[in-house]
């Protein structure tokens, strides 16, 4: 199957133009924690990782989504959905449309095999099978195929060579 994983979530460093892509919580958590989003930011925590241009507007769309947010908010037992919850619902569903494509395409040529043996005369009973194969045995010729005796085609090993000490 080809890696057809979404790449993550994008979190750009303003410090050092890198980019890097989370995708297990713990590591979004970290970046978001290294962010200006982070709890400890006003503590000098703040290390220049920022959402991708692209994440800051899903979240905001998704903000706007009152279907999403609702449900998010009943998931989260009532209360108030960070931007954390949003991230990893976001992620959750793109990692759901990876998977179902994935699926869809796990076995590209079974619908091919299916058909094709759906279309195929039965085989013939092991009884029909035999006699034929009994048949073709009938044909050989048994001298034709006997193997070679050692008696008729000897193999001579060349004499050891004897020397005598003077």
């Amino acid at each position: 199957m080809e890696n057809n994983q979404p790449k993550g979530i994008g979190f750009f460093n303003i410090k050092s133009g890198e980019t890097h892509y989370a995708r297990m919580e713990p590591q979004i958590q970290a970046y978001i924690n290294s962010s200006d989003l982070g709890i400890n930011a006003s503590r000098g925590q703040d290390f220049g990782w920022r959402l991708e241009p692209e994440w800051v507007k899903r979240v905001k769309d998704f903000r706007r989504n009152e279907t999403k947010m609702e449900f998010l908010t009943t998931r989260n037992g009532g209360q108030k959905v960070t931007t954390t919850q949003i991230l990893y619902a976001i992620y959750g569903e793109q990692l759901r449309a990876a998977q179902e494509q994935a699926d869809e395409h796990e076995s590209p040529f079974e619908e091919e095999y299916l058909s094709e043996i759906s279309s195929k005369p039965e085989p013939k009973s092991e009884a029909a099978i035999k006699p034929a194969v009994e048949d073709d045995l009938d044909d050989l010729d048994p001298k034709e195929e006997e193997p070679t005796t050692e008696e008729e085609s000897p193999v001579v090993a060349p004499k050891p060579s004897v020397t005598k000490k003077k």
